[in-house]
């Protein structure tokens, strides 16, 4: 997605030439293989866990650094491979975004008028939001282990739950037609309201 910003703000008449059906689904394919490459590649130089602990979580669902806590035995290989593949997965797709969106930043400052700047940073503001939203709790939870293991639930709550939801509640405000019955709501709930006069 930040690819397809860094076209359409930095070349927005090339844009449908560039970003075509088939490089889209080029980059889908090659995240895909990547993320399989990391999962296949993690699991090879995994051993078997052995558990002496009972086996209730104290989470909402099966999260690696919860089962490493039922585990018995040294459990420092497990986590320096979750640092490790955190590392690729975690780190370096911000690191991308980030790039891209400098480059945007300085396309955006080359435009004149203050309705194109507004417009172009209002694209970037709300997949910046999300994309910092899923990131940041991310690497607090995986790279972060030891610090925030008694919180791993909630944090993980905000990735895995927060974040899905508000994504498209995010994207749509950003269209008029939802502002509008938004408003609309809002305005209707505070006239009928008894207590709105009190405001």
């Amino acid at each position: 997605m930040a690819y397809d910003r860094y076209i359409a703000i930095c070349y927005p008449l090339h844009y449908t030439i560039i970003m075509s059906w088939r490089l889209c689904g080029y980059l889908t394919v090659i995240m895909w293989l990547a993320s399989l490459v990391l999962y296949l590649g993690g699991l090879r130089g995994l051993k078997p866990l052995v558990f002496c602990k009972d086996n209730q979580l104290n989470h909402f669902f099966c999260e690696i650094l919860v089962i490493l806590e039922l585990a018995c035995g040294e459990m420092s290989f497990y986590k320096i491979a979750i640092v490790i593949i955190g590392f690729f997965t975690l780190l370096s797709p911000p690191v991308f975004i980030m790039v891209s969106y400098i480059c945007i930043l300085f396309s955006i400052l080359k435009i004149h008028s203050v309705q194109g700047r507004s417009k172009a940073f209002s694209t970037c503001a709300s997949h910046l939001m999300v994309v910092f939203m899923f990131f940041g709790t991310s690497m607090t939870m995986y790279m972060g282990q030891a610090s925030f293991s008694a919180y791993l639930k909630y944090i993980s709550l905000n990735y895995m739950v927060f974040t899905p939801m508000l994504n498209p509640l995010i994207y749509s405000l950003r269209n008029n037609d939802v502002k509008e019955a938004y408003r609309k709501t809002l305005n209707k709930f505070s006239i009928t309201n008894p207590m709105s006069q009190f405001c």
